[in-house]
């Protein structure tokens, strides 16, 4: 919000049609593409009136797609709610072509057992959480053509009302009104990241094998639009933070300013945009969407503390220039969980200093309600540009990275868990390792770029992403350290998986390297153990960094040779 110190909250819309994109981009103002590193484009704007940022991206169909591109969004935005807008076909006479139909729970059809005596459901449902149901009672109340009832999903197109699905859809999910294939894999995903989500679908056929002939008559756009417009609706409604009111004294200079490259509309000034010019203390640096990630922001549940990260081109005449990796925390309210946040910061510079490892620390400023920390990120000696991060090197297909690859990477692991055995002895640990936080320095090794949240406590849901461990989704209590060690053995090891399988280990189902074929076996069986799901029955650093070591030594030859 203009004027306050904290970031505006963000919602993530997903859509599956080019028409449905374009409808809630019709709603938003100053919109502009943000790259996610793995390449999904996001249009990000604002609503009018409203402190609130949008993030829209088109994925196509499929609930598979949607729990991917969900749990992607969650982890780039870390946004408030995810919604997914777009067209359905009504199941009811009294759901008509143009109303909207907005989830209060969403069924997903597959899934069941096939016998000799026929098939037997087994039912999945995801239910609004209370908060957001009374919200959206509260946004539609008084509106015609808008339906708050349970919709169905799944991955099959119905056009017909007398097909055996329809039968299916009919006899045990009674009350669903609406269909659509993409809800469901939404709604799993924001699950286990514990993120509100909601279905608004505006009706453009009625699954009756006249689909063609209403698509023809133009029904998809209308139905877009309005489900787009009854989105906002919605919006308006969900609880936003509020700033306190400005102390009477005018207040100290930010340690971090935003000032915009040139002339244009007022925007929000908490942003940390790719292209923006921030001043650390009179030094100018350049917001840079290279290796690594955009800029990023994250909102602490209650918004009162937010978490901003970059890296940034220090302006001047230096050559080769200078990158930092700026990371900032801004309070909005006083007390112990404020102090804490902003302490975090300058406990990370202390061990940054003690342990003589990690990236070197350029710059450290706090003031009453601003902590900011700039940390040196390695150049490419003979570009001068910024070393790459592990997400550079990891083939965008979900696909083994190869020999020579993951020779490579494994070695660079190896000497990333060293430097992470140094926070582990002081009963801390990194906690947040995923392939943009660990930077590739000319010499091969794999360093992190920052310490993660070895300085903050833990808290249920950390770190959200493919990497997670269960503790963190689960959440655990206590001190920082407290199965630390074996967070960051399973992140490794998550890593690993991706390296040699070509996707991340997928929460609560076996892991592929078993079942690997062609890859040299020592050290194998170690990595499937970092991904127990009881961290007591994990391998510890010393013994995972043997296996990475033996992993890449039979890879050496096989290595060679495809180089």
């Amino acid at each position: 919000m203009e004027g306050t110190s904290h970031a505006t909250p963000t919602v993530v819309v997903l859509t599956a049609l080019p028409l449905e994109s374009q409808a809630v981009r019709e709603q938003l103002t100053d919109v502009h593409m943000v790259e996610h590193p793995q390449h999904t484009l996001f249009d990000v704007g604002r609503v009018p009136g409203l402190p609130w940022r949008v993030a829209v991206v088109e994925i196509g169909d499929g609930n598979s797609g949607a729990a991917a591109h969900t749990e992607r969004a969650i982890a780039f935005f870390r946004p408030a709610a995810v919604f997914f807008v777009g067209v359905a076909g009504s199941l009811r006479a009294e759901v008509a072509l143009g109303d909207v139909v907005v989830a209060s729970k969403i069924y997903l059809h597959h899934g069941g057992k096939e016998s000799d005596d026929g098939f037997r459901t087994r039912p999945r449902a995801w239910e609004l959480r209370h908060e957001v149901d009374q919200r959206v009672r509260r946004a539609l109340r008084g509106s015609s053509g808008t339906h708050f009832k349970p919709l169905v999903s799944g991955d099959v197109l119905l056009d017909s009302r007398t097909a055996a699905l329809a039968e299916l859809i009919d006899r045990h999910y009674n009350d669903a009104v609406a269909m659509d294939m993409e809800s469901a894999g939404m709604a799993q995903a924001a699950h286990l990241s514990e993120v509100p989500v909601l279905a608004v679908r505006g009706i453009s056929d009625f699954a009756d094998g006249r689909k063609a002939v209403a698509d023809a008559k133009g029904t998809q756009p209308v139905a877009a639009q309005n489900a787009a417009a009854v989105a906002v609706r919605i919006l308006r409604e969900l609880p936003v933070p509020r700033a306190r009111p400005e102390p009477a004294a005018p207040r100290r200079t930010p340690a971090v300013l935003l000032v915009a490259k040139e002339a244009v509309a007022p925007r929000d000034t908490a942003d940390w945009r790719d292209g923006v010019v921030v001043t650390v203390d009179g030094a100018r640096c350049l917001l840079h969407h290279g290796p690594g990630a955009p800029p990023t922001e994250t909102v602490s549940r209650d918004h009162t503390v937010t978490r901003r990260q970059a890296l940034a081109r220090v302006l001047g005449p230096d050559r080769p220039p200078r990158f930092v990796w700026l990371r900032q925390t801004v309070t909005s309210y006083g007390g112990p969980a404020a102090e804490a946040a902003l302490r975090a910061l300058s406990d990370e510079r202390d061990l940054l200093h003690r342990s003589g490892h990690g990236p070197g620390v350029v710059h450290h400023s706090r003031q009453s309600d601003t902590a900011t920390l700039a940390l040196a990120w390695p150049l490419i000696r003979r570009s001068g540009t910024p070393c790459e991060t592990l997400a550079e090197l990891l083939p965008d297909a979900p696909e083994p990275l190869g020999a020579w690859g993951s020779y490579r990477v494994l070695r660079g692991l190896a000497a990333a868990c060293r430097i992470l055995g140094t926070l582990h002895e002081q009963g801390l640990a990194h906690r947040a390792l995923e392939p943009a936080a660990l930077i590739q320095h000319d010499d091969g090794r794999l360093l992190p770029r920052d310490l993660g949240l070895a300085t903050t406590a833990p808290v249920p849901g950390e770190a959200p992403g493919p990497y997670q461990a269960p503790e963190q989704r689960r959440g655990h209590r206590g001190r920082a350290g407290e199965h630390g060690a074996a967070t960051d053995v399973y992140r490794i090891g998550a890593l690993v998986h991706q390296v040699l399988t070509g996707s991340p280990p997928v929460p609560g189902m076996p892991s592929a390297l078993p079942r690997l074929t062609g890859t040299p076996s020592p050290g194998v069986e170690t990595v499937d153990a970092a991904l127990a799901p009881d961290p007591r029955a994990r391998p510890g650093l010393p013994e995972l960094i043997t296996a990475l070591r033996s992993l890449s030594e039979s890879l050496a030859d096989p290595a060679r040779e495809e180089r």
